[in-house]
């Protein structure tokens, strides 16, 4: 009984220093080439504008009217459809999607690799919560845009700069 103390006793031990060799990354900074950009076709007072805007500054950036990098936004395309009815052919679940198009370059003359994103959610409408679910949806743009301006921003911080040398 002792022995099996003992042992039980040193596995803990054991699995407790583990915690130590474990970090979490921390967050990649965007490489210099990428810390001023210009965004093309897209307002800075637009919903994304401002998402980009966020996203670009929490890596450490800043958005620029003139800047070495741009990131050229196209195809920009958002809405919602229904998905689902009630017995009553009432709309009942919805998807809200937001798509676009951006290309990454650094002047005229360089090569953009042009990337697609496709994001969705779904939401539950119900007609007794009208206003409620308005706002629920206008939070679901919100963090599309958000999603959208964060795997741009992981697509830069991730090329140290190569992206635009293919």
């Amino acid at each position: 009984m002792a022995r099996l103390a003992v042992i039980l006793l040193l596995q803990t031990v054991l699995v407790s220093a583990c915690g130590n060799s474990f970090h979490l990354r921390k967050d990649l900074r965007l490489p210099r080439i990428y810390e001023r950009i210009q965004l093309e076709n897209v307002t800075p007072q637009s919903d994304f504008g401002k998402a980009f805007e966020a996203a670009l500054q929490e890596a450490g950036g800043e958005l620029a009217e003139r800047a070495v990098t741009k990131v050229r936004i196209s195809n920009l395309r958002e809405g919602k459809r229904v998905v689902a009815y009630t017995g009553e052919r009432k709309a009942r679940i919805y998807l809200v999607f937001l798509k676009l198009q951006y290309a990454i370059y650094q002047n005229s003359r360089s090569r953009a690799l042009k990337h697609s994103i496709d994001l969705d959610k779904t939401f539950i409408y119900d007609a007794n919560f009208a206003l409620g679910k308005a706002e629920e949806e206008r939070k679901i743009r919100e963090g599309l845009y958000a999603e959208a301006a964060r795997l741009i921003i992981l697509k830069l911080k991730h090329t140290n700069g190569t992206i635009l040398q293919k």
